[in-house]
């Protein structure tokens, strides 16, 4: 019950963070209304995964909150900062899983068969495709290289790796790298030195985040069947 518990706050979490948050509210982290919003956000999202509410949600949104005060006043902007505070927040949601794993029993949409697996699934499609985007374009503007100009097929490979990976499928992961050595080969012809390096950099970087977030993952799926 813990995994399934742990599907469904990580989905919220990621809903919360990548999908509903707007830009005012990141933009704006430092005023007490854009991160209050931020934080009702978080809550919000705990209840519509769940459809309920339970007291642990209280406590995992002021979690949230201290992990993002303490990214926004005390860590310097960067990929170090951002990998802490999503380290941080998946560690919170996997701890209060393991206190509370009756949050997902007690849950209506626990009636549903199989819903934890695609919660996890879609979960972690979004976190690896949108995670990753501001991992590679951190990277590469701090090598000096520019904006990434593959952020599409970025998402797809990121999003593919995570589908195969926790759908159980781990042979075609082969397949999706191949695929994107493909498209590079594709690519690099006519491209100046800093346009291929910077294709090359956004691929080794983007392919690690897509594994990073897919493997953890893919290790959890055998507790929810």
């Amino acid at each position: 019950m813990a995994a399934y518990t742990f599907a469904a706050l990580f989905l919220a979490h990621v809903l919360a963070d990548y999908v509903l948050q707007t830009t005012w509210m990141v933009v704006n982290k430092r005023s007490v209304a854009a991160m209050a919003a931020h934080i009702g956000l978080v809550l919000g999202t705990m209840c519509l995964t769940t459809l309920s509410f339970h007291p642990w949600f209280i406590g995992l949104a002021v979690a949230h909150l201290w992990i993002d005060i303490v990214k926004t006043y005390a860590m310097p902007e960067g990929l170090f900062a951002y990998v802490a505070d999503q380290l941080l927040h998946v560690a919170s949601i996997a701890g209060v899983a393991l206190l509370a794993p009756g949050i997902w029993p007690e849950s209506p949409l626990s009636e549903v068969e199989n819903l934890p697996l695609y919660f996890m699934i879609v979960a972690g499609v979004l976190f690896a495709a949108r995670g990753g985007q501001y991992a590679v374009a951190t990277i590469l503007s701090r090598q000096g290289l520019g904006a990434s100009r593959g952020v599409i097929v970025g998402w797809l490979e990121r999003a593919a790796l995570c589908v195969v990976l926790i759908g159980g499928w781990p042979a075609f992961a082969g397949a999706v790298v191949a695929a994107k050595a493909i498209y590079m080969g594709a690519r690099m012809p006519g491209r100046d030195t800093t346009a291929r390096n910077r294709l090359i950099l956004g691929t080794g970087i983007s392919l690690a985040w897509g594994f990073a977030v897919a493997i953890p993952l893919a290790l959890i799926m055998p507790m929810m069947h």
